[in-house]
């Protein structure tokens, strides 16, 4: 071959090489370009992909989170192990999707205490861009016993391992007035159960008007019931011991006073946190053992925290923050208590301490968690399971007018399948990824193949026009 010829040929696969970097280049562009279209849905062509993060397990996998990194990296995270409060073996694991991937890494481990579960990771940037990890060490085998936790990273980049924590703290949950010699009759946190029992009790007798009578007043005694129990524990009378109690004159007789070890331990994590006003973090809590819900703030990025009132209801649990345009926060909370069965609302003006009265909403809610997210143009989606009974059903809606109205639905998953064969599709997390799109991880567990491997965490893109577009779900 002559030299000519051989170095025409060399030209040629240099030109050939610059051409098809031109070619991934705009097809690269155009993607990105799709994605980043309006993010009303007008106009914008629809997106959607889902995978399995990892292949399916035998052991029990749940309540898993997601996170964007600045380098357009996803970070995950779930609780797994042999079950959740009963198993000691159960640790938060990780993976990662690198930014444009197809594949999820191998899992890793996130946090670990060993001998003791380990649940319901949450993870979360700070404005500093910061890595948080929070979740709750299961103390006792119980969920009243439970310790929430969390780890900081200023170094997350890294390959496919776990990120690399700069920090650990215990979060010291104190809600309410001191307690030195005993929780006081004008304790803010009694005071605020106290009345919240008694606004729900006349919200009974208005909402139960048209079943009659008899309906009012058997809620009414079971709410009477309920009540009594919250006060005992806000009281802290599950711990009496000899106290002090103060007049208003500072003067004081010794008697026996309840202790708020209660109202201290036993806070749950479940969603992730919202940053409001570019510094203030609220970390959504809830207690299984008193089953409402709880706000742990801070301004200085963890260096010191406050508590918001509690916000008590019948069994309003695992709360998740959207904000309105006028910097309202609205809580959507998971319905643990009687029917019916709809996820409750609770709303704040004061960027998350004091919260209006828990009612119910119009959004149906069989007793699982949900989860919000408030999209730059100010639409709020909510993925959920959107039925009374079951976790058969996972849809995401788009509500375009803060909450009022909920116009478009799709579903994630829908198994129309007997309830004891219909694969369970729950607990979602939701968040915008900077491109616009949306990006959820849910459990995903196979009813019908007891007995082998079938859990895992499932992960879907897709953007608003996916959920506005009129088809056959996938």
């Amino acid at each position: 071959m002559s030299r000519n010829l051989t170095a025409a040929i060399q030209a040629g696969r240099s030109d050939l090489r610059i051409y098809l970097a031109i070619i991934v280049f705009f097809a690269s562009s155009a993607q990105i370009a799709v994605a980043r279209q309006g993010s009303s849905g007008d106009g914008e062509s629809p997106v959607y992909r889902a995978m399995e993060i990892f292949p399916l397990v035998a052991q029990h996998v749940h309540g898993s989170t997601i996170v964007e990194l600045p380098n357009g990296d996803l970070l995950a995270a779930w609780f797994q192990g042999s079950g959740e409060r009963w198993a000691d073996d159960v640790a938060i694991m990780g993976a990662r999707l690198r930014a444009g991937g197809d594949a999820w890494s191998k899992p890793f481990v996130m946090a670990d205490v060993p001998g003791f579960p380990d649940i319901n990771p949450i993870l979360f940037l700070d404005p500093h861009k910061r890595l948080w990890l929070m979740w709750y060490t299961v103390l006792a085998n119980q969920w009243e016993t439970s310790l929430p936790k969390y780890r900081i990273s200023e170094d997350y980049d890294g390959p496919d391992g776990p990120p690399k924590w700069s920090w650990q703290d215990v979060l010291h949950v104190k809600p309410g007035d001191p307690a030195e010699r005993g929780i006081q009759p004008s304790d803010r946190f009694v005071k605020s159960v106290e009345r919240q029992v008694a606004e729900y009790g006349r919200y009974i007798r208005e909402i139960d008007k048209p079943a009659g009578a008899q309906a009012t007043d058997r809620m009414l005694q079971m709410w009477k019931a309920w009540g009594q129990d919250l006060l005992s524990k806000a009281r802290g009378e599950n711990m009496m011991r000899r106290g002090r109690l103060y007049d208003e004159a500072g003067r004081y007789t010794e008697q026996q006073l309840g202790y708020p070890y209660f109202r201290r331990v036993g806070w749950q994590t479940k969603n992730k946190a919202v940053i409001v006003d570019g510094n203030r973090i609220i970390v959504p809590l809830y207690s299984d053992g008193f089953s409402f819900s709880l706000m742990a703030i801070t301004d200085d990025c963890g260096e010191t925290w406050q508590f918001s009132e509690p916000l008590v209801g019948p069994g309003n649990i695992q709360p998740t923050i959207a904000e309105k345009s006028d910097g309202t926060l609205v809580a959507y909370m998971r319905d643990n208590g009687p029917p019916p069965q709809r996820l409750h609302m609770a709303a704040s003006k004061d960027k998350g301490l004091i919260w209006g009265p828990v009612r119910d909403s119009e959004l149906p809610n069989p007793g699982s968690g949900a989860d919000l997210v408030t999209l730059r143009n100010g639409h709020w989606v909510l993925a959920y399971n959107d039925t009374e009974s079951g976790r058969h059903s996972l849809a995401v809606s788009i509500s375009a007018d803060e909450g009022k109205t909920w116009a478009h639905t799709r579903h994630l998953e829908l198994d129309t399948r007997a309830r004891r064969t219909a694969t369970s599709s729950a607990y979602p997390s939701i968040i915008q990824g900077q491109d616009g799109t949306l990006h959820v991880v849910y459990s995903y567990h196979h009813s019908d193949r007891k007995g082998g491997p079938n859990k895992t965490i499932k992960y879907a893109q897709f953007n608003e026009a996916w959920v506005m577009r009129d088809a056959v779900d996938y």
